[in-house]
């Protein structure tokens, strides 16, 4: 959650307004019961950050809390700028959903906090300018979605293609006993495997990388929400090693949104083998992959920006004025 409306409070105070939230049963935290609520709003769920699976995985690290309305749905908590906001989840009757606004904006000005909605897609920020409340609408293109035709991401011909065939060819010419084999994060052996994947990632890259809280402990989380005909997990192996996996999601019929991948070496070609099988054998019937943000780190920015996405999803942030 980043955006416009800045704030002079320590994150030690805005964790406690959340708690305060809590303790009043005015949020509550994310429950498996919450699925539904969730569910009610699928189709306006692009992006990773507003899905159940997100708001559970984090739950901890990003002091999520969800607060359900009649009309609404609405998820509290902190960003990777270590700024509170709220994830909006609404339909297309905006006026519905006036006085949740009214609500929300009194208690965060009492707590003297600015109330900023974010991950807000462009045509919902359409709707809450229909609001009687001035708004300030702001994005960070360093926290824009990269999106892929799903076809095009695995293709591997002609001149276009060139760098990925070379990537492609090259690894499994070096690795030619590299598979993807599907796991189910249900099975012991498949989350070992994720685990030793995981340590060998964690050996080579400092905490500070993990800009939204410790990616392992959300990954372990999975295991108690796991949904088979939703959640898609491709390992890498070689030899019987695992050398990489992906996690993803399907947020739409037609949108599969990764949240984790990692890899235990670093290998050249790695990543798009991994990729590449997964958008041929896991999901080949969906449009689009939803490769997440960059978060302004470059190596990530560089690596996603040669794939060819056929679009940067903004997700915008709108601080709620008097």
């Amino acid at each position: 959650m980043k955006g416009a409306g800045r704030m002079s409070l320590e994150v030690s105070e805005q964790i406690g307004f959340i708690e305060k939230m809590t303790a009043e049963n005015i949020f509550h935290l994310p429950d498996i019961s919450d699925f539904a609520e969730f569910e009610k709003y699928r189709r306006k769920i692009t992006i990773g950050d507003l899905s159940f699976t997100s708001c559970y995985l984090w739950a901890e690290s990003m002091h999520y809390r969800i607060r359900t309305t009649p009309h609404a749905m609405f998820v509290l908590g902190l960003g990777a700028d270590h700024e509170i906001g709220i994830y909006a989840l609404f339909g297309e009757n905006v006026s519905l959903i006036e006085d949740d606004i009214l609500f929300l904006r009194q208690l965060f000005a009492d707590a003297h906090i600015p109330l900023r909605l974010e991950c807000v897609s462009e045509s919902d920020v359409t709707l809450l300018r229909k609001l009687p409340f001035s708004c300030e609408v702001s994005f960070d293109e360093n926290y824009s979605d990269y999106i892929y035709d799903n076809a095009d991401f695995s293709d591997i011909v002609g001149s276009r293609n060139k760098t990925r065939r070379h990537e492609y060819n090259r690894f499994v010419r070096l690795h030619p006993d590299a598979i993807l084999v599907r796991g189910h994060f249900s099975d012991a052996a498949v989350r070992s495997d994720c685990t030793a994947v995981f340590d060998k990632w964690c050996a080579r890259h400092s905490c500070a990388e993990c800009r939204f809280g410790c990616e392992k402990k959300a990954f372990d989380r999975l295991e108690e929400i796991e949904m088979p005909n939703r959640h898609l997990l491709g390992i890498v192996y070689e030899k019987g090693q695992p050398l990489s996996f992906g996690f993803g999601e399907l947020l739409t019929e037609d949108c599969v949104f990764f949240h984790v991948q990692k890899n235990a070496v670093a290998i050249d070609g790695l990543s798009y083998f991994l990729h590449r099988n997964m958008a041929l054998q896991i999901h080949p019937d969906v449009k689009i992959i939803n490769w997440g943000e960059d978060m302004g780190m470059e190596g990530i920015r560089r690596n996603k920006s040669r794939y060819h996405p056929i679009e940067w999803r903004k997700k915008y942030s709108v601080l709620i004025k008097e």
